[in-house]
């Protein structure tokens, strides 16, 4: 009898500890500026992909409005210089994201978009949220930033449009 009780009791245990566990936010991916054209569609695919095996989940994507890494071509080699952004470049940012997503008819309801604020460098963040999980929160690091001028531009605009 006292050892169907503690089987009972630790089954019990075990039950109610793994319910009172919420699911928690993942981050599934992260990457700059520099990356090309073709990394980023890879990126992309990956992340509709991600969201299409958990329909439950919801993706989040945060992006960070920062200096710029640029490719300098005045040497033999390629080498790389980093420059102030130009005012707007997340939000131009998600706009080409979005439209990416469109065109490949992928439901944007499933996804959420978010300016994460200013950080050293340009970034994006791709968190996998459950459902009934917290969103996860921006994370910037500078309070201000500079700009260049121009109009911003969004990202990989050869094959997004």
């Amino acid at each position: 009898m006292k050892k169907a009780l503690f089987i009972l009791l630790i089954s019990l245990f075990v039950k109610f500890a793994a319910f009172g566990q919420s699911p928690e936010a993942r981050l599934f991916d992260e990457y700059g500026n520099s990356i090309s054209c073709e990394e980023y569609l890879s990126r992309a695919d990956a992340m509709k992909i991600e969201q299409a095996n958990n329909p439950n989940s919801r993706i989040y994507v945060i992006v960070y409005e920062g200096k710029e890494r640029k490719r300098d071509y005045n040497s033999k080699n390629v080498t790389f210089k980093s420059v102030l952004p130009q005012y707007g470049q997340a939000a131009a940012t998600i706009r080409t994201m979005q439209k990416r997503l469109k065109l490949n008819k992928v439901p944007i309801q499933n996804y959420i978009f978010v300016n994460g604020g200013f950080r050293e460098q340009f970034g994006v963040e791709i968190w996998l949220v459950p459902s009934g999980a917290g969103l996860p929160k921006p994370t910037p690091t500078l309070e201000k930033m500079k700009y260049r001028k121009g109009k911003p531009k969004g990202f990989c605009l050869d094959c997004c449009g």
